[in-house]
């Protein structure tokens, strides 16, 4: 896949593989927690010790209901533009997206990194590194999913910085 910035002011994704389609396709759907706790929680971490019980009294009241609509806004937009992702059998697929959405996918992708990462136990150890599974198990396959989705958000950073290209 090939991740660039075009004139008037949009980011093309092309050569868009059938598997990495399906991968993008599932982002919006990896973002609902189902209910899970521990997503739940790392999504929506405490920014302050247990002790401060009025700041987090504070923050669950005005900052977390705010978050969780940024994140929900986040994902409609990614899931509305997906919508727009052409892959006919056999062809690469391709997708423009504005840059004003950007940040929408930055933000989708990240909470995907979050989620999966959490409903499979990755410490940040297994994140970092960067080598092929020996297997091809269930969670190697979904830290492959996450490293897919963490390459995307530093491409679509490198277009938005970029130069256009026609």
């Amino acid at each position: 896949m090939l991740i660039r910035r075009l004139k008037g002011n949009s980011i093309e994704l092309t050569d868009i593989e059938p598997i990495e389609a399906e991968l993008l396709r599932k982002v919006p759907s990896v973002c609902d927690t189902g209910g899970d706790s521990r997503a739940e929680a790392r999504l929506f971490s405490n920014p302050a010790d247990s002790s401060e019980h009025q700041f987090l009294s504070d923050w669950d009241e005005f900052v977390r209901p705010e978050l969780r609509h940024l994140f929900v806004s986040a994902r409609k937009t990614v899931e509305e533009d997906l919508g727009k992702l052409s892959d006919r059998p056999g062809r690469p697929g391709r997708l423009v997206v504005p840059c004003a959405h950007s940040d929408a996918w930055l933000n989708t992708l990240n909470q995907a990194r979050l989620i999966l990462a959490t409903k499979f136990d990755f410490t940040d150890e297994e994140l970092s590194m960067h080598e092929p599974p020996q297997s091809f198990s269930r969670r190697d396959l979904v830290l492959l999913q996450i490293n897919f989705y963490a390459a995307i958000q530093e491409r679509i950073i490198d277009a938005v910085n970029g130069e256009e290209q026609e």
